[in-house]
């Protein structure tokens, strides 16, 4: 459970994921700023860009095996490590930083 204190890098991650511009295509899945951010939508926003990229990942490494002669890895397989790495990376993180001030702002005076 995070604490509902402040960390001194919470204000730059906060700040960073308060402009519209850097969730891009995946602007639909913000919450709002006293909403908690949770595991299913943590993974919703990891799984998007994670499949996407990963295919366009998977292809470029199937043609560099065919070109190389050796065996392609799974086409899955770097989809669901991106979206992995993604969503630990956003755990590890985003997601304290954004509930800590969602419980900040939502916390009576």
């Amino acid at each position: 459970m995070t604490s509902p204190e402040p960390v001194l890098d919470d204000d730059v991650l906060t700040a960073f994921c308060d402009h519209d511009a850097k969730w891009g295509p995946i602007l639909f899945l913000r919450p709002r700023r006293h909403e908690r951010l949770g595991v299913v939508r943590t993974f919703v926003m990891a799984a998007l860009p994670g499949i996407c990229l990963g295919l366009l990942g998977s292809i470029l490494l199937l043609l560099l095996s065919q070109a190389a002669g050796k065996a392609a890895p799974p086409v899955y397989a770097f989809p669901l490590a991106l979206t992995g790495i993604y969503f630990l990376a956003c755990r590890l993180t985003i997601v304290p930083a954004w509930n800590r001030r969602a419980a900040r702002i939502s916390r009576p005076e």
